[in-house]
């Protein structure tokens, strides 16, 4: 192969981008997801809440359904998708970065980029939001990421970064065409 020919977007060092579109063969066979609060569970790994990821065969968002019990909040966590969340029943606040907003039935929120965040229920019934995210996306590419106080960090790390402004080594990443995805602060 000579240089002439050598095309880097074509052989992955940069993004390629089709000449053509090719749509999907086929109406994908699930086109309804019916009732998924029906279907929620709680994952001992990940969450200490019911939710459910709303299964539908979407490529680049991914949506699911979360709920927070009476007096009971979620897990101070972040990550690098960023998230539109609507609140479907109840009242509570939601902290961001440190600041918190109030919010009830009806209202979205907009959690941004590893922003650290967590949901609180104040209200007298359980709260029950709908999050809508570019996780799947992120996935694709290897770059979503998700960090949890007490687990990947302490919550006085997270406290002091909050208090900075800064990022811990955590919130880093970068892409190399050689190497691929690197996390960390650039040496």
């Amino acid at each position: 192969m000579s240089d002439q020919d050598f095309n880097p977007r074509k052989e992955g060092k940069l993004h390629w981008h089709e000449e053509v579109v090719r749509p999907i063969k086929s109406v994908p066979e699930r086109i309804v997801h019916k009732n998924p609060m029906k279907d929620m569970y709680y994952d001992s790994q990940d969450r200490k809440h019911k939710a459910r990821d709303v299964d539908l065969p979407l490529r680049t968002i991914n949506i699911h359904i979360s709920e927070v019990p009476v007096s009971t909040s979620t897990r101070l966590h972040k990550h690098h998708n960023e998230a539109a969340v609507y609140i479907m029943q109840g009242r509570g606040y939601s902290m961001v970065q440190g600041k918190k907003y109030e919010w009830e039935a009806g209202d979205f929120l907009y959690i941004p980029t590893f922003c650290w965040h967590s949901h609180h229920n104040t209200g007298e019934e359980p709260v029950f939001f709908m999050g809508i995210t570019n996780k799947r996306l992120l996935d694709w590419l290897g770059l979503d990421r998700k960090v949890e106080a007490g687990v990947h960090m302490t919550t006085e790390e997270v406290e002091k970064e909050i208090a900075d402004e800064d990022y811990s080594p955590y919130s880093w990443y970068r892409i190399d065409p050689e190497t691929g995805v690197k996390f960390g602060p650039p040496r």
